[in-house]
């Protein structure tokens, strides 16, 4: 899966190798070793350096006013948490299943934990040792989670294969290297429709590309030949591309952080280049009724 703004300096339009691809070395699934550190995160919207600040009456009811929908415990925390890391922006709080621990999910759906006191921060994977569930993951799976109903499928074109009985939404840049290797899946994939939405985030280079497929009489199928095959559309021509800031803002919105990202029937999501297997299973299960 391609991030911004850290990707490897290489051909944009090629296919990744073996050591590039991130399925090769950390599949997004699998359960992370235990990583719990009592660390203030870089990287998860806490300030380092921040110090406790004195709470002015107003500052304490504006916090206080933002957390009516939740009981006066968990208020106290979130304040408490906040005046310490003035940064972060405490979007939920909630208690675990372990004594006085809590989960606290900040500005960006990153998860961190602390106890009533904010005496600590641990960031990383909170495990069960009673059945080795991975309560951290599990939690950003359902954050994770889209109401794929309201996509706004205009701002795509779809790729209907067989009775197209199953959809998926995928963000895709027309030089991901791992879009490309993900296509070869989607062309062994029968019965499926996919909404693709064209995002410009490596270049200027990719904007033009997107702009002439997007152009082309045929989208869907053109940028399937692209993706694919390396086959420039032959019947482009200047039309309106203001979609792409559309899917750009979009993208934001949901969180889509590199391409591909994929999105299935029932709101969950796939980041990255999902071996076939994986994805097979992860589409059948998404188009159980």
């Amino acid at each position: 899966m391609l991030h911004l703004p850290n990707n490897p300096v290489r051909d944009p339009s090629s296919a990744p190798t073996q050591d590039e691809n991130p399925m090769s070395k950390t599949p997004w699934r699998t359960a992370a070793a235990v990583a719990i550190m009592a660390a203030l995160g870089v990287g998860f919207g806490l300030s380092v350096t921040a110090q406790a600040k004195t709470q002015t009456p107003s500052n304490k009811a504006s916090k206080m006013a933002s957390s009516t929908a939740i009981s006066p415990e968990l208020t106290a925390i979130k304040n408490a948490f906040e005046l310490k890391f003035e940064n972060s922006k405490v979007k939920t709080i909630r208690q675990t299943p372990f004594k006085d621990l809590y989960e606290l999910q900040l500005n960006k759906n990153e998860l961190v934990y602390t106890n009533a006191a904010t005496e600590f921060v641990m960031v990383g994977h909170l495990i069960s040792t009673q059945d080795m569930r991975n309560l951290t993951q599990e939690r950003a799976d359902e954050l994770a989670t889209i109401d794929f109903k309201s996509l706004p499928l205009a701002q795509s074109f779809a790729l209907v294969k067989g009775d197209g009985s199953r959809h998926i939404a995928i963000f895709e840049d027309p030089n991901c290297g791992y879009c490309k290797l993900f296509r070869k899946t989607l062309e062994k994939t029968n019965n499926i429709t996919v909404h693709t939405f064209v995002i410009d985030i490596l270049g200027d280079d990719s904007t033009a590309k997107a702009k002439k497929l997007l152009c082309a009489k045929d989208p869907a199928h053109v940028w399937d030949n692209w993706m694919l095959h390396g086959k420039p559309p032959e019947d482009s021509a200047d039309c309106d591309t203001s979609v792409l800031d559309k899917n750009r803002k979009l993208a934001a919105e949901l969180g889509v952080t590199g391409t591909p990202t994929i999105f299935f029937e029932n709101g969950s999501r796939a980041p990255g280049a999902v071996a076939e297997e994986e994805f097979q299973s992860l589409l059948i299960k998404a188009s159980q009724k």
